[in-house]
């Protein structure tokens, strides 16, 4: 049996919370760090040790003073160039040097397929191009913040779309009886569940080289939008759906003012060097056991 490690999310929460629980559950001690007294206490009554601060400016002393691992799970909450460089850029160096001071060996950052640049419907690897926006370039600062920071386990991890309980957007909308699909609809979407997300983290925190490295982490089954909103009418009933390019799009397109790309993001690279592979095997599945 592995010792228990000392662990601190920085970010807990979407799949910082989910990790947080799942990293409590195999005997390890996790601190986490939110936003708001509301979501402490929330983690708090799930057992888990946390602290409400602000991560760019709050005092850090008061985190556990010997720390294993550190996890960046920051987002931005949908903000624009400026939200992304505070989270990406600016937060990630100051828990990294955070981190150091600690004696951290284990730094994890969850970063975004959204550094990728391509949008022609082919299969992108973590050697393919990024950046070129600023939302991506600040991600980028980050990342590369990470890469040299010198940690014995470096791991960036590039999500794809998340959804899972409480995320799930088109298939609110399309039991809301809303079925004029919006937008772009013509291109691949790589998915990834929230607890497969959170199983990533771990496994990036105990398994794998020394060293840094960056992994794409999704199910591997991209499909496109039309594909996906056409099986979940079919899978709820009340009628079929049609698409107007013109209507509204999702809520992250309406907020980030950005178009979808389409690409087919490979994670073989994580299958074959993490002890990870995903329990939902696509949305298909992942959404069925939604409901």
């Amino acid at each position: 049996m592995k010792p228990a490690l000392n662990i601190v999310v920085l970010g807990c929460g979407y799949i910082g919370a989910a990790f947080a629980r799942l990293a409590k559950s195999q005997g390890n001690h996790v601190t986490g760090v939110v936003r708001s007294i509301e979501s402490r206490d929330k983690l708090r009554a799930d057992g888990i040790s946390a602290e409400a601060l602000d991560l760019y400016s709050g005092d850090l002393s008061v985190l556990p003073k010997s720390v294993d691992a550190v996890v960046y799970a920051a987002s931005t909450g949908g903000g624009g160039p400026e939200a992304y460089d505070l989270a990406y850029n600016v937060g990630v160096k100051r828990a990294i040097a955070w981190a150091k001071q600690v004696g951290a060996t284990h730094f994890i950052f969850t970063s975004s397929t959204g550094v990728y640049r391509q949008d022609d419907g082919g299969v992108v690897t973590e050697e393919s191009e990024v950046g070129g926006a600023e939302t991506a370039d600040a991600i980028l600062q980050g990342e590369r913040a990470v890469m040299a920071a010198g940690f014995k386990s470096a791991r960036i991890l590039r999500f794809g779309g998340l959804y899972g309980p409480g995320r799930h957007h088109l298939l609110d909308q399309i039991k809301r009886g809303e079925r004029v699909i919006g937008g772009r609809v013509d291109h691949f979407i790589n998915y990834l569940h929230r607890d497969d997300a959170a199983n990533s983290v771990l496994a990036a925190m105990t398994s794998g080289p020394e060293g840094a490295r960056v992994y794409n982490i999704t199910d591997g089954k991209p499909v496109t939008k039309k594909d996906l909103a056409l099986w979940i009418a079919k899978h709820v009933g009340g009628g079929e759906v049609s698409f107007d390019v013109n209507a509204p799009a999702g809520p992250r397109i309406r907020k980030g003012g950005r178009t979808q790309p389409s690409r087919i993001v490979s994670n073989q690279r994580v299958l074959t060097e993490l002890a990870w592979k995903p329990k939902y095997s696509s949305i298909y599945e992942g959404l069925s056991q939604l409901g």
